[in-house]
């Protein structure tokens, strides 16, 4: 009977109620929307598909709060008798009508035309470095961020709708606060806004062939002082790869394939190891000597941030400081790089009509470089070799050194990198002045302007004690750089009403001038304990020189829109530059874009599937400069002498013809909301670059071989889809996430030449019409021949007319025919992301992943030789690898004895870069505001990050992630003895109050 009591007296405490929520127009139910009891933490339900619900509550008076993606919350309060309710949803325009920064002008969410993706800080903050490229990673569709080294402070390579040009810069145009360039630190960014179609970058003109990405940093926000303070510590590790290298006892087991009886085109081989050889020249004694020189090179790194911010506003002004220390030791012995960073900002309203905003942005840097050659020997020494005497010091190792030293070169990099330096410094100062002012309640001006200047030193020093190249001599190399420049933008913009009709625009001119001026010399002959250049007694070289530039603008947009429905906004830029000869030196850069929000149409009558529909449309044109002052003239070089006064060479060809690059750009999009749930884009482009800048050979009757001219094309088109969903949520739980994806093909067309080989050294690629950039050109390996261990290559039979007849094996190198075998450019690349928050604590989970791209591996021909250079380490061979043996293996990699030329360039070392990288791991916790508010903060958040935390590839070789930028020393898709990539550990604490 007490327990029925008490069951009866609980029921009467509570009661059932139905409800079913609508759209604020009362037409459409809503379904999956969230219904609670306010300040209930487990009352809550959601509605059908018909928006009905049903719920247990109090029986007293209550409040009942409803919430939805894409909607605004609603609290409605429930009195006792009251056992039916009906919610009504307004659509939540907060999202739609946040301001994004697009050219020279901010626009509403809703408003925008073009392709434009937004990342807010705290989608950037999960990843912890000092250049928000690598925040960006996986994180924006289209844009491919490349890692292609280790190195300290190194930036990554960004690329954004492929390649567009051969020669001029593929990094997109980054703008700061409104004004082109400009140096900020990532602690400091309050969004980043990537512009990708010309209905959106063509207002930067000639300088946003490439794409753009708008850097907005942070400024003071309505309400009262905030102050912030985060500290993150922890350490990195390096990467190695798919590249292990042999300890002692496996080098030694592996070096007894040298040693086999095998003569090719013998026939009394036996195919057996010859040990009694063997044991003469490789003493027992080797397995126990097993020096792991990458443990000793390689070490975990100490890396810490630090970084504290306030802000605030008085009546008439708000202000912005902060303040940032970075400090990154290298995993390579003696690097490193740190950074400070002051960034101010402060705006002042004179009157409700006028305002004045001054920002500075003071970052001073420095670090420690490395010599490529100290990595080469990290993995290519031997491990029977200690570099360390017996009292714990570097050896010196030479030709001539009495002990016996295994290795191939007689270096020891240990000895060498204690006994050389590469520091660099330096510092950069922007200074922002913008004034805003309203003339009349619909036209305003605004000027903003940036004086810029930096200056930086490097160094390479090499003490006469080491061995190699400067023994005795020593070298040093010094050079100083100063860059500075000025930007200026004056606008006036407009803003018009009609009744349902809507205007607004700018026109406005731009300038923006810079010069750079390099000085340098460098000597041998120091003196030893000295690194001084006045200190050089021989092979003096001094070198200097100054590039003077500029660009003038003209510019103007217009956008109109009707019933918020219907939006079109046309730009139209004209762009001067100095790079070109007179009469070419000014070109036109138009832009048109049109968007229509379908969903707000009356007749759009399935809202409670599609909440909205924006279809969008662009055409514009971009171009570019970028390759350098004096193209055009004919040059003559300085740098001979005749009876001991100086001598003019001729050194460039003329080019009065030369004109700007062009990139005609098409783009068409969707933005759509489904289920109040998924938010969906999508985007198809067509790019083509018109009038490529190239070198173009000359018959040999003109002297010369090359000469600047505008040919050829560069075709790009794909599709890029991203996605946000909320899949999971309820008061406690929730589960959201993005993923985006792009597919890009790029295609050359209208060359000069049926083709054209690029590349200064044996790897090469190959440029033709039809073909795509950055294709390699070389021999096709066709395995091992399992009768001879010889290694085999494909052999194309042509005609007298140059018609193919037929394929053939061969094992001369000589016969072997280049072909086309791939390109470094991917088929498609993308990124997910999923975050977790149970309560106080959230998980998030990002990956990146790249497919369909080639990379040559060219640290395989040394750490995979087959023989041919027995006093290099090797690799471990990976699963799937063996070693040819006697008639009749199925080998991977040739005979020892028959390898003749096996390492030469051939697409046997040509890899499928496919990888899908788990970027960063983040768990983190925010301290529940009960405490917080004891301690008059306003929030304390502390989390665990994993950056590069496991990486999933076929790839053999270090990393996939390599260099996409064509260089002197450099080809795209090759990957050579890089300074490692890292995986970073780090603990992060963060106070708000």
């Amino acid at each position: 009977m007490l327990l029925v009591l008490c069951s009866s007296a609980l029921s009467a405490q509570e009661r059932t109620i139905t409800g079913r929520v609508i759209d604020a127009a009362g037409r459409q139910p809503l379904a999956g929307v969230t219904v609670s009891v306010k300040s209930s933490g487990t009352t809550s339900t959601q509605s059908d598909d018909n928006g009905n619900f049903t719920l247990r509550v109090p029986a007293e008076k209550f409040t009942l709060l409803a919430t939805s993606i894409g909607y605004a919350p609603i609290e409605v309060e429930v009195s006792p008798n009251n056992r039916e309710v009906i919610i009504r949803l307004s659509k939540n325009d907060a999202e739609l009508g946040e301001v994004i920064v697009v050219g020279y002008n901010n626009k509403k969410r809703g408003e925008l035309t073009s392709a434009v993706t937004v990342v807010s800080s705290e989608k950037l903050k999960d990843v912890t470095t000092n250049n928000i490229g690598n925040m960006l990673q996986g994180k924006v569709a289209g844009l491919q961020v490349v890692a292609a080294s280790g190195v300290p402070g190194a930036a990554p390579e960004i690329r954004l709708r492929g390649i567009s040009s051969v020669n001029a810069s593929q990094s997109p145009l980054f703008v700061v606060d409104g004004v082109i360039g400009g140096n900020y630190d990532p602690n400091d960014v309050e969004s980043v806004t990537v512009l990708k179609d010309a209905g959106a970058t063509a207002m930067y003109g000639s300088q946003a062939n490439a794409g753009v990405i708008i850097v907005t940093t942070k400024k003071a926000k309505a309400g009262r002082n905030r102050f912030e303070a985060k500290v993150t510590t922890g350490f990195r590790k390096a990467d190695f790869g798919n590249m292990e290298m042999m300890n002692g006892n496996q080098l030694y087991d592996y070096q007894k394939e040298f040693y086999r009886d095998y003569i090719p085109g013998e026939s009394d081989n036996s195919y057996k190891i010859d040990l009694l050889k063997f044991y003469a020249e490789r003493p027992l004694s080797l397995r126990d000597q097993d020096y792991n020189w990458q443990n000793t090179i390689f070490s975990n790194a100490f890396m810490q941030n630090y970084y504290v911010s306030f802000a605030g506003r008085t009546e008439k002004s708000n202000y912005y400081t902060g303040v940032s220390y970075y400090n990154e030791k290298g995993t390579f012995m003696n690097t490193g790089f740190q950074r400070i960073n002051l960034r101010a900002n402060v705006t002042h309203n004179f009157a409700k009509w006028i305002s004045v905003t001054n920002n500075i942005n003071i970052s001073a840097s420095s670090g420690n470089s490395y010599d490529y050659m100290d990595i080469y020997y990290a993995y290519l020494n031997l491990p029977w070799d200690n570099p360390y005497d017996s009292v714990g010091r570097p050896r010196y190792v030479d030709g001539n050194s009495t002990f016996k030293w295994w290795s191939r070169d007689k270096i020891n990099p240990v000895h060498t990198i204690n006994n050389s330096d590469h520091p660099y410094k330096g510092f950069d100062v922007n200074y922002d002045f913008a004034l805003n002012a309203d003339i009349t309640p619909w036209l305003s001006f605004s000027s903003s302007n940036r004086l810029a200047a930096g200056y930086n030193k490097s160094s390479n020093f090499f003490s006469p004690s080491t061995a190699g190249t400067y023994h005795g001599n020593g070298f040093l190399d010094e050079l100083s750089t100063l860059n500075y420049g000025v930007i200026s933008n004056n606008l006036l913009k407009f803003n018009l009403k009609y009744g349902d009709h809507g205007i607004s625009g700018l026109a406005g001119v731009a300038y923006e001038g810079s010069k750079f001026e390099v000085l340098g010399g460098s000597g041998k002959g120091l003196p030893l304990g000295l690194k001084v250049l006045n200190v050089v007694s021989n092979s003096q070289l001094v070198q200097g020189y100054t590039n003077e530039a500029y660009i003038q603008s003209f510019l103007s947009q217009v956008n109109y829109n009707y019933l918020g429905k219907y939006f079109l906004t046309g730009s139209f830029r004209v762009d001067g530059s100095s790079n070109f000869p007179p009469g070419n030196q000014y070109a036109n850069f138009p832009s048109v874009s049109a968007a229509w929000i379908a969903s707000n149409e009356d007749f759009f009558n399935i809202k409670n599937v599609v909440n909205y529909l924006k279809l969008r449309a662009s055409y514009g044109v971009t171009g570019t400069q970028d390759i350098g002052a004096a193209r055009y003239l004919g040059l003559y070089s300085l740098s001979a002498q005749y009876n001991s006064a100086v001598g003019a060479v001729p050194l460039q060809l003329p080019s009065p013809n030369l004109t700007w690059e062009s990139k005609h750009q098409i783009n068409v999009g969707a933005d759509i909301s489904l289920f109040n749930r998924v938010n969906l884009t999508v985007d198809a482009y067509h790019n083509v670059t018109k009038d490529l800048l190239l070198q173009v050979s000359q018959p040999l009757s003109v002297g010369f071989e090359q000469r600047w001219e505008n040919v050829g094309e560069i075709v790009n088109k794909g599709i890029e889809i991203g996605i946000n969903s909320t899949n999971i949520k309820t008061r406690n739980f929730e589960w959201n996430t993005d993923f985006n994806i792009n597919f890009n093909s790029n295609k050359l067309r209208a060359l000069p030449a049926e083709i054209i080989k690029t590349g200064s050294w044996a790897i090469s690629q190959i440029y033709r019409n039809g073909g795509n950039l950055y294709e390699f050109y070389m021999p096709k390996w066709m395995g091992v021949n399992e009768q001879t261990g010889a290694p085999q290559w494909e052999r194309v039979i042509k005609d007298a007319d140059g018609n193919v007849t037929g394929k053939e094996l061969t094992s001369d190198y000589a016969l072997a025919s280049f072909q086309e075998v791939g390109s470094a450019l991917p088929k498609f690349q993308g990124g997910i992301t999923n975050t977790f928050r149970y309560k106080n604590l959230s998980l998030s989970v990002n990956a990146y992943y790249l497919y369909g791209n080639k990379v040559f591996s060219n640290n395989l021909r040394f750490v995979m030789n087959d023989g041919s250079e027995p006093y290099l380490n090797q690799i471990v061979l990976p699963s799937g690898y063996s070693v040819w043996t006697k008639p009749g293996d199925k080998a991977t990699n040739p005979s020892p004895q028959n390898s003749a030329n096996s390492t030469e360039t051939s697409s046997r070392f040509l890899m499928d870069g496919s990888f899908l990288q788990i970027r960063n791991v983040t768990l983190s916790y925010s301290i529940p505001d009960s405490y917080v508010r004891k301690l008059k903060m306003e929030g304390i958040t502390v989390s665990l990050s994993a950056d590069n935390l496991h990486t999933f590839t076929d790839f053999v070789g270090q990393d996939p992630q390599t260099t996409i930028t064509p260089a002197s020393f450099a080809t795209p898709g090759v990957s050579d003895f890089k300074y490692p990539n890292n995986r970073q550990f780090l603990f992060n604490i963060n106070f708000r109050f």
